[in-house]
């Protein structure tokens, strides 16, 4: 029976997304990977303005944390000198509440996204701790393509991040709060489906959960080493 639960808790760790988690010890890096270099400060974000995204069109409303792009422009040229195709958004963030979470979810429900960023401002989200974890990478095929237009190999860069402090996570709970109270049905919107990571340059498009691509410590394909600048 010990040995059952202890197959099970290890089961459940490899599914944990990646806030909270302060080791790398169950990584596995691309067999060719080399180390890539990110300034010690890319992911300080306290004297970066935060950013409104609340555009009144489907998609066009969700809120992340905003970060200095200089940096995260150093990584994806790093990465770019062997790709060479990949195209940059020229900006830098991490999603904490997604356009479609926003749209199907808590919109119905009578929120907005102006108390969403209200939720986000009281918790200080600028100022959340974060840890980068590892470069991410897919370089395949889709699962299971929407289209003729999703046939095909994508290649896609993002850095993995940690809430070790679940600082972002927090901002999520309390969102959930606000959505159950309004009446919001539980099972729609889960806090902790979460895997912060900055997206650094994609060849055709991003891609998300819809796609079959999860971005935590799954996602890993190069070790990140932490410079001064």
């Amino acid at each position: 029976m010990t040995k059952l639960f202890v197959t099970i808790a290890c089961a459940l760790a490899a599914l944990t997304p990646a806030y909270g988690r302060d080791s790398n010890s169950d990584i596995v890096y691309g067999a060719d990977a080399p180390t890539y270099t990110l300034a010690r400060t890319a992911l300080d974000a306290r004297s970066v303005p935060f950013a409104n995204h609340s555009a009144n069109a489907p998609f066009g409303s969700y809120l992340q944390q905003t970060l200095d792009f200089a940096p995260f422009k150093k990584l994806f040229d790093q990465v770019n000198a062997t790709e060479k195709t990949l195209k940059s958004r020229g900006e830098a963030h991490i999603t904490v509440v997604t356009p479609p979470e926003f749209d199907q979810v808590l919109k119905p429900a009578g929120i907005t996204i102006q108390e969403i960023e209200a939720i986000a401002k009281a918790r200080r989200i600028q100022s959340a701790r974060l840890r980068p974890v590892c470069l991410g990478r897919f370089k395949a095929s889709l699962p299971t393509p929407a289209s003729d237009a999703d046939k095909g190999q994508f290649t896609l860069y993002s850095l993995v991040v940690a809430d070790v402090h679940g600082d972002l996570l927090a901002i999520r709970q309390d969102i959930y709060k606000l959505f159950r109270k309004r009446g919001g049905e539980g099972a729609l919107f889960q806090p902790e489906a979460f895997w912060p990571h900055v997206t650094m340059g994609f060849d055709r498009r991003d891609l998300f959960i819809t796609d079959g691509v999860y971005k935590g410590s799954n996602y890993c394909y190069a070790p990140i080493r932490l410079s001064k600048n």
